[in-house]
């Protein structure tokens, strides 16, 4: 028998396996891309739900116009997560009873207090492990008053989850990073 040996080249190569490499690539490229593509993120409508209440707690928190401080401070208590509320009392920042709310309100009152805050960034981030969404808030607060006229930067790092059984949010953690 006769057996003929033919020179195979790179064209004839190419012409014969070219559509069988490209497929391989192609399947090793999107395999990667499969591999390394951005985890589920959080829908628009709780970013947006998420957003709306740290402006809202934000406002609470910065709150010092003697009109509106009395019904902020009740719904802040409302917003906040048991422990911060205990603390934020412990460190002077929320009033201990309703006694030290009015003494609150009459001292601004006779310094006819009032505060304006503007929000320039929220920045609202992926939920951590816990299932916490951590949100940073960034503005100015102004106050105005007889004794004193004063502008100040604040940064503020928030934890934001929710009341157990319900869909309400809660702030569960809140630190001022605001520079001094």
């Amino acid at each position: 028998m006769y057996w003929r040996v033919q020179k195979i080249g790179p064209e004839q190569l190419v012409k014969l396996y070219g559509i069988h490499l490209l497929l391989v690539f192609s399947l090793i490229i999107n395999g990667f891309l499969w591999l390394t593509r951005p985890q589920k993120s959080m829908p628009t409508e709780v970013k947006q739900d998420v957003e709306a209440f740290s402006r809202k707690v934000t406002g609470h928190l910065l709150d010092t116009s003697y009109i509106t401080c009395e019904s902020n401070m009740t719904q802040l208590r409302e917003e906040l997560g048991p422990t911060l509320a205990a603390n934020l009392i412990n460190q002077g920042v929320l009033p201990k009873n309703a006694q030290d709310m009015h003494a609150l309100v009459l001292d601004m009152q006779e310094r006819k207090q009032i505060c304006a805050v503007r929000i320039d960034q929220v920045q609202v981030s992926e939920p951590n492990p816990q299932g916490l969404i951590p949100v940073q808030v960034s503005g100015v607060c102004a106050i105005h008053s007889a004794a004193e006229t004063a502008e100040r930067r604040f940064i503020f790092q928030y934890l934001i989850g929710q009341r157990a059984g319900t869909t309400q949010l809660l702030l569960t953690q809140y630190q001022d990073l605001s520079p001094s």
